[in-house]
């Protein structure tokens, strides 16, 4: 039996489930009794559960935490770790983020890229094994998280706190092909200050440490800003004693924030330029000017750095907020796999607190680095090669962060392939209907070639 041609039987459903999935709006919100991400993640899970035993397979859940779905037996297990939560959806968006809408030949919707329609084509490729009777020599796991994009505290409870066992083996369909061989490390820091002169003032920008804010508004009375003019992406309004503003900018992912546009860091761009007449906000817009800037390197903080091999550290902005006299700003860095976590926390934290700023970790994850001559990364490799024909691309390092990090023996693997355009984390993401035909091949042999 050609599995690769079987797998082909599911695609129409794979559409529907997809569209299905796609309708949960699961943002993690503040945690509710038994939900510790919000109602949202844990309603996904609870979908993906009935889809689970609807396929016939046996699914456990883990206090809204994360789930798992198993198909077959065996002394050792291959994982294929996916997450069911999403990113915020931001604004301006062509067709509605949580429709499922089909257009132009093309699922719309905040998940079908990351992650939820590749953890179903990657469900369905298992079903089509399970379907054709084939013995595999290893139990096949499914662990879906809920957490992935907020700090993956689902997988930190699942391992850490439950001791579930790691997979002998696993990949994550949550990034793009071929292999992701290693992942920089990442770290996320929040900056804040308590002000005294600051409660007329606000101003609100980006929603998550991993995406590059699109849009920032404020509000300063007229009073303390002089030279006001519009200049671009970035608008005053006049409303009685008050400047309305709106910073307008290009979002992506915070792993590759030099292909977005921060409106935040625009916003403080346009307000240097200004005299203000406060000393408090002069101080904050100094702040910025002398370390932020629109620099997506680091420079200005002095971790700018570069590995040779996985490539320069990168910096985004993701959230900035001034309201009742308070300030926070999150940071989110990549850092190659070769340089210590420690030193860039070390020089940050030094600038922050000399400035006077409070300095907060929220997050230190170490890289991720698996041999490029493994069986793993040369087995998916070479599936990749036979059924794309693409002989050229080579496993790569990425910026971004997976949750092949919480596992051992991990790698990402897909679904984005180089043809697509990557729009995950921005506004219309979606995933072209024909590109399924092959995500399925690669998915079913990847899963039977790893676990036979």
């Amino acid at each position: 039996m050609d599995l690769k041609e079987k797998v082909l039987e599911y695609k129409e459903e794979v559409v529907k489930e997809i569209q299905n999935a796609i309708r949960v709006k699961s943002v993690k919100e503040a945690p509710l009794p038994g939900m510790p991400f919000g109602e949202g993640p844990a309603k996904a899970l609870d979908h993906f559960m009935e889809l689970a035993k609807k396929l016939g397979f046996k699914a456990e859940k883990f206090d809204n935490y994360a789930m798992h779905i198993d198909m077959g037996e065996g002394e050792e297990t291959l994982g294929i770790l996916a997450h069911v939560d999403v990113v915020p959806e931001g604004d301006n968006w062509e067709h509605p983020p949580y429709g499922g809408i089909i257009e132009d030949g093309k699922i719309f919707g905040r998940g079908t890229l990351d992650d939820k329609g590749p953890a179903i084509i990657s469900l369905y490729a298992m079903k089509a094994i399970a379907d054709a009777g084939i013995k595999l020599n290893k139990k096949v796991r499914m662990i879906l998280g809920a957490d992935e994009e907020s700090g993956s505290a689902c997988l930190k409870y699942y391992f850490g706190e439950l001791k579930m066992p790691y997979p002998d083996l696993a990949f994550t369909p949550d990034s793009s092909f071929p292999v992701t061989y290693a992942e920089k490390g990442s770290i996320r820091v929040k900056i804040k200050k308590q002000f005294e002169t600051l409660d007329a003032i606000k101003i609100n920008g980006g929603n998550a440490f991993n995406s590059v804010p699109n849009e920032a508004l404020g509000e300063i009375p007229v009073s303390l800003l002089e030279n006001v003019k519009n200049m671009k992406k970035v608008e005053f309004l006049k409303e009685k004693e008050i400047y309305k503003i709106k910073s307008a900018g290009i979002p992506a992912h915070g792993a590759k924030p030099h292909l977005g546009y921060n409106a935040v860091s625009a916003l403080f761009e346009v307000l240097k330029e200004m005299e203000i007449k406060n000393e408090e906000l002069k101080g904050i817009v100094n702040f910025y000017d002398k370390f932020i800037k629109m620099e997506t390197d680091g420079e200005s903080f002095g971790v700018k750095c570069d590995d040779g091999e996985t490539g320069a550290l990168t910096l985004n902005l993701g959230k900035m907020t001034l309201e009742n006299n308070q300030m926070e700003i999150w940071i989110d860095m990549r850092v190659p796999v070769k340089i210590k976590n420690d030193n860039i926390i070390s020089q940050i934290k030094k600038v922050v607190e000399d400035y006077g700023y409070e300095f907060a970790l929220h997050s230190n994850t170490q890289p991720l680095y698996v041999d490029r001559e493994s069986f793993l990364v040369s087995t998916l490799m070479n599936i990749y090669q036979e059924i794309t024909g693409d002989k050229e691309s080579k496993p790569k390092a990425i910026g971004g962060g997976t949750y092949a990090k919480y596992a051992k023996n991990a790698v990402a693997f897909g679904a984005l392939l180089p043809s697509q355009e990557d729009r995950m984390h921005q506004r219309d993401e979606y995933l072209e209907i024909s590109k399924i035909d092959i995500l399925l091949k690669i998915y079913v042999e990847a899963i039977y070639r790893l676990a036979k």
